[in-house]
C-alpha cells in the first residue's frame, strides 16, 4: 500500500551522491531497503527518521513528503471543522480557547482550500 504518491527523498539522496546504504546509516536505518521503501512511498519514516532526514537534507518532513503531509493536513482540518461545530453555542473559557485554536489553524495551513 502506497503511503504517499510522491516524495523528494530519492531526489535529495541522488543530488548529494549518497548511496541508499549511506543514507540508511545516516538516518539510523538497518538497511538500504528502508530507504528504498521511503523513496517509493511504500513506507513513511518514523518521527525519528523524518527528523533525521531533515537534519541530513535541511528540509522539513512536510517538504520531503508533500503528498503525505497534504493528506494528513486535510484530515486534521476536517476534524477541526467537526470540533468547531461541536463548540457552537458554548461560551465557557475552555470552549473559547479551543475555538480560537481552530480558527487560527487555516492561517497555518499550506493548502488554500482549508476552511473551518
Amino acid at each position: 500500500m502506497k503511503h504517499c504518491s510522491f516524495n523528494y527523498v530519492r531526489t535529495c539522496r541522488q543530488r548529494h551522491a549518497l548511496s541508499a546504504e549511506e543514507l540508511a546509516s545516516l538516518i539510523n536505518q538497518r538497511s538500504a531497503a528502508a530507504v528504498s521503501q521511503f523513496e517509493s512511498g511504500d513506507r513513511v519514516p518514523t518521527l525519528e527518521g523524518a527528523l533525521a532526514l531533515q537534519v541530513v537534507f535541511g528540509l522539513a518532513p512536510r517538504e520531503l513528503f508533500p503528498d503525505f503531509f497534504a493528506s494528513i493536513e486535510d484530515a486534521v482540518m476536517r476534524r477541526a471543522a467537526n470540533l468547531y461545530e461541536q463548540l457552537e453555542g458554548l461560551t465557557d473559557r475552555s470552549s473559547q480557547a479551543k475555538r480560537t485554536l481552530v480558527e487560527e489553524m487555516p492561517s497555518r495551513s499550506t493548502s488554500n482550500g482549508s476552511t473551518v
